[in-house]
């Protein structure tokens, strides 16, 4: 199982580099869209109660046209609002979590995982225009955070973070990942080929905010999967469940991550 799931790690990141890096704009906006959103919002449509296939697919895809449509129209003003709109609904699942066995409405559900996932693409699209290293930054970032929070939680144990959604967390270690995430971030950007409009201070400050958004992001998703019955989103990426498994902490910090950039580099 570790070896497969090492294996499918390998995989995805040369394939996504590879595609970050080598494809223009346009058409990174349609394969991004085609992954996070279609395949993404499939699944999102499974935790919503979707059990016919046709069903989540036409939710996949509906998000995928609408999605696109929104990014070739709106104005830059108006994808910055579509990102703020991502962060503040970001507050109902932070409340939702001290509530794990309170059930929702299905439309709700659809409704908040359809922003947050179209948030989190069009965050992609913005930062790979930018500069595709700004997708390796906060991958970086987020990444840091997971692994603090791994080691510091096995070292210290302690007090479950939320018992009845993952298990598995403590406080030390959302602690350990937030200060793992707060050192990582302005060392990447010593290293990474980057220009940012940040000081390395204000690096490290976003990295202390991005890591318990992240955090946030996995307990969301995990707190629907153990809703609706699923161990994983989905079965699509061996030893690693489904595309939402791998975005829920990353889909939660790059809307946060894209709309700081360009509070702090208006175009």
């Amino acid at each position: 199982m570790l070896k497969t799931r090492i294996i499918t790690a390998i995989v995805m990141l040369v394939v996504a580099m590879g595609v970050v890096f080598a494809l223009p704009n346009p058409v990174f906006a349609v394969i991004a869209g085609s992954v996070v959103l279609g395949i993404g919002g499939w699944e999102a449509g499974r935790l919503t109660g979707l059990s016919q296939a046709w069903q989540a697919s036409s939710f996949g895809a509906g998000l995928v046209l609408l999605s696109i449509f929104g990014w070739m129209l709106l104005p830059e003003t108006g994808l910055m609002a579509w990102l703020a709109l991502a962060c503040i609904t970001w507050l109902m699942p932070m409340y939702w979590l001290n509530f794990p066995k309170r059930k929702h409405s299905s439309v709700l559900i659809g409704f908040l995982l359809s922003v947050l996932l179209s948030a989190a693409w069009l965050s992609l699209v913005e930062l790979q225009a930018m500069s595709p290293w700004l997708i390796v930054l906060v991958l970086l970032i987020i990444a840091a955070a997971d692994i603090g929070a791994y080691f510091s939680g096995r070292a210290i144990g302690g007090a479950k973070l939320a018992p009845q959604i993952s298990p598995g967390k403590t406080w030390a270690g959302a602690i350990g990942g937030v200060v793992m995430a707060g050192l990582v971030a302005p060392i990447s950007v010593l290293i990474l080929p980057i220009e940012i409009p940040f000081s390395l201070l204000q690096m490290a400050f976003l990295g202390l905010i991005l890591a318990p958004i992240s955090i946030v992001g996995d307990l969301f998703i995990s707190l629907l999967k153990r809703q609706a019955g699923l161990k994983d989103s989905s079965h699509l990426l061996p030893g690693h469940g489904g595309i939402l498994d791998r975005l829920d902490s990353l889909g939660a910090a790059l809307p946060f991550f894209t709309l700081a950039l360009w509070w702090a580099n208006p175009l």
